[in-house]
């Protein structure tokens, strides 16, 4: 089976490459054929000469336009992968603890795509109180009284067929809603909400993209995917990441943010 991951990891989100590959060779799809393309505008990257690594040049630009942007990034390289079997894409800073395999491959009742449910908003099981775009302006709108589940935008996939379409349709969106001066409230993830509100994904438990830093102590026995903490000094902390500072945090900045749920650069 031919599988290709989709990375994107433009500015400085570049940082968290070296994790993401090395621990994708060593748990991700074992047994399987898989590909990497990097969307990056670095001039070089970790394992580049690699044999299963292309890097593609993809512009940064400034949050949250970086985000809104991502349907646009994923479908720059469809001529790359629209022969491949399956197509994932990951979050930049998304770190791999465990084997996971062909378990998430979407079938045929799930329109073969898949995406992962965010935990929290899992435990609360309320569609109301979900963050969904509310402004019926917005090609993302979600009126209250609907949804089941909410979905984070760092982990889908699908039959190479279908995920182009899908990446299509969302790409179109995000422009539509530019075009009307709109930014969803919470992007790329906003619009992939509404996209699937009335389809049936294979969904991706939480498992599998978990942050770091929470205590869910029942998931956290079994971890697959850990998303690493952008906020953490040791990759600059979010603000830094995004291009809002140039300057990295403290070590002990970051630890007062942690302790006292403060919010400094």
């Amino acid at each position: 089976m031919k599988i290709a991951i989709l990375y994107i990891a433009t500015g400085r989100y570049i940082c968290f490459w070296r994790e993401f590959y090395e621990s994708a060779k060593k748990f991700l799809f074992p047994n399987c054929n898989v590909h990497y393309f990097v969307h990056t505008d670095a001039n070089t990257i970790d394992f580049e000469e690699n044999d299963d690594v292309t890097k593609i040049f993809a512009q940064s630009s400034k949050w949250p336009i970086s985000v809104c942007d991502k349907f646009a990034i994923l479908l720059s390289a469809k001529e790359y992968y629209k022969d491949y079997d399956y197509v994932f894409h990951f979050n930049a800073n998304m770190k791999f603890v465990a084997p996971i395999g062909t378990e998430i491959i979407p079938k045929e009742e799930n329109g073969y795509l898949c995406v992962c449910e965010w935990l929290n908003h899992k435990l609360k099981g309320e569609a109301d109180k979900f963050p969904y775009e509310r402004n019926q302006e917005s090609s993302a709108y979600i009126p209250y009284g609907k949804g089941k589940h909410y979905f984070m935008s760092g982990v889908h996939g699908g039959r190479a067929k279908e995920y182009i379409a899908m990446c299509s349709e969302l790409e179109e969106n995000v422009r539509k809603d530019f075009a009307n001066g709109i930014i969803a409230i919470w992007h790329d993830e906003s619009h992939m909400n509404k996209y699937f509100l009335d389809k049936n994904p294979y969904i991706i438990p939480p498992e599998y993209a978990y942050p770091e830093n929470w205590k869910h102590k029942d998931i956290k026995k079994k971890v697959k995917g850990l998303l690493l903490d952008k906020k953490h000094w040791k990759y600059g902390g979010h603000a830094y990441l995004r291009g809002i500072t140039d300057r990295k945090i403290t070590p002990l900045k970051y630890w007062i943010n942690k302790l006292f749920n403060t919010k400094l650069h």
